[in-house]
């Protein structure tokens, strides 16, 4: 069973990150997950807690850490390329590597991908956000609109919830970000 350490931004973004990587690669896998209060905090910090990600696991380094921030209006390969330069030069027992993945935007432009998931989890119709997902400037808030429009309350719980019942395929189709991410896991 592959163990997994992601460093994430903050508590809305664990639920999301373990469901889609369990999806992706294993249902059995293992995550040690470290949120660090913010994009600022986590690329302060990152580069710390990845070390310690190679004695979390019983004293044992996990087999896979993923670093995960969201870009803002940057290009995901700016902020990865700087994510990477803050490691450079540094070795990590990992067995399976570090990986760098930077979010178009926000996840939660990823959670609006496939209206079915949301109906599925409020039992209510959720309407299509058409268009290019990883253009929408601030995914959180129509994510937040459309989650009280079908009276669901936005929670790291039901960002998991949206996230397990997302339709892969379709991810893969509207989001360039979420196909680079799989092929970082």
């Amino acid at each position: 069973m592959p163990s997994y350490g992601l460093i994430v931004e903050g508590i809305y973004d664990t639920p999301v990150f373990q469901t889609f990587t369990h999806r992706v690669d294993s249902p059995d896998a293992r995550f040690f997950t470290l949120e660090c209060g913010g994009v600022g905090n986590l690329m302060t910090r990152f580069p710390r807690l990845l070390r310690s990600l190679e004695v979390i696991d019983g004293g044992n380094p996990v087999d896979r850490a993923l670093v995960i921030r969201d870009c803002g209006r940057r290009s995901a390969a700016d902020v990865e390329d700087e994510m990477l330069a803050k490691i450079n030069g540094m070795v990590f027992a990992f067995p399976r590597g570090v990986g760098v993945c930077a979010v178009k935007h926000e996840a939660e432009a990823w959670l609006l991908a496939d209206e079915n998931a949301i109906s599925a989890v409020s039992g209510r119709t959720s309407g299509a956000v058409n268009g290019n997902l990883e253009d929408i400037v601030d995914p959180k808030e129509r994510l937040i609109r459309i989650l009280s429009r079908v009276k669901l309350d936005y929670l790291p719980s039901t960002l998991g919830s949206i996230a397990a019942h997302s339709d892969l395929e379709i991810m893969r189709y509207r989001l360039p970000a979420f196909r680079s991410f799989e092929q970082k896991i």
